[in-house]
């Protein structure tokens, strides 16, 4: 059986106006054509859906039978056709975001808030992974997207620009920094620097112009436990301004870096080898300005 929208159309318009040549009216067709139509529908199915005369057009039992079960495939035609066009203006649909830890757990919820405000239909599920764990992500398909500060990455992974956020210096409310409007990279020579992300190692020196040689470096993995350390005073932290809200919880400041005031890059990142959804290349080009708002 090979049954066709138009064949149903065309059935459920004649029962509705129960006239063939109403029916053709408001199908734009020829009266031939539209009984070609109607013979093909019964060739499908096998039956007579209509008895029809010169003066009336009725349905058959079988036809009768026939039309809540053609009208209930219209319905989900129709809404099929509608969801199509959704996906197709990337109104809906599911994003699979990978984030980095701090992102995670301070910028990156409330940007998602606010886009899925705008985008209800379409929904964002979020992770939160050290670098390295997002570049796998985005190797097996597991994520269609990736969100983190510049790193190197596999040849299939390409990454574009998001946002810059600025550096500071994380501290203890007890600490001399504290007081400070700006501390110079130089002063941190003799500071305990806690890292949490151990990818960010190599890139120390260089977001200090290449002036400061880190020699007591503490590597502890996770954010929370950084901050927690800094609370103790065991030594400061590196970190964007983005996470200044997460600070207040560890009763920290940030102060601004300079000399030289350097920028974090945060990048979105994707596997050249697969083809985005609609709905993730939506979110990827709102993602960025709303960041930058947070920022």
């Amino acid at each position: 059986m090979d049954l066709s929208i138009r064949q149903l159309k065309v059935f459920i318009t004649i029962s509705q106006l129960g006239s063939f040549s109403e029916a053709a009216k408001a199908l734009h067709v020829t009266g031939p054509a539209l009984s070609l139509i109607v013979k093909s529908l019964e060739e499908n199915t096998g039956f007579r859906v209509f008895d029809r005369t010169t003066r009336s057009v009725r349905l058959t039992p079988a036809g009768r039978v026939f039309l809540p079960q053609a009208e209930r495939l219209m319905t989900e035609y129709r809404h099929l056709i509608r969801a199509t066009e959704e996906i197709r203006q990337k109104r809906a649909g599911v994003v699979r975001v990978a984030a980095s830890q701090l992102l995670s757990c301070t910028v990156i919820p409330s940007a998602c808030a606010r886009f899925q405000a705008q985008c209800r239909d379409i929904e964002v599920v979020h992770v939160d992974a050290a670098f390295d764990r997002i570049q796998e992500m985005l190797l097996r398909g597991d994520a269609d997207l990736g969100i983190g500060p510049e790193r190197i990455c596999d040849p299939d992974i390409i990454s574009s620009d998001l946002f810059s956020s600025p550096l500071g210096i994380v501290c203890s409310v007890n600490h001399p920094f504290a007081e400070r409007e700006a501390v110079p990279w130089a002063e941190l020579k003799n500071e305990n620097v806690i890292l949490a992300d151990r990818s960010a190692a190599p890139l120390l020196a260089r977001d200090a112009g290449y002036q400061v040689k880190f020699e007591r470096i503490y590597d502890v993995g996770h954010y929370t436990t950084a901050m927690a350390l800094a609370n103790e005073n065991k030594g400061v932290v590196v970190s964007a301004r983005y996470s200044r809200n997460l600070l207040r919880s560890f009763n920290l400041v940030l102060v601004p870096l300079t000399a030289p005031q350097t920028l974090r890059k945060i990048m979105l990142y994707r596997n050249r080898r697969f083809t985005l959804s609609p709905a993730a290349e939506r979110f990827a080009e709102q993602i960025g300005s709303l960041l930058s708002e947070l920022d």
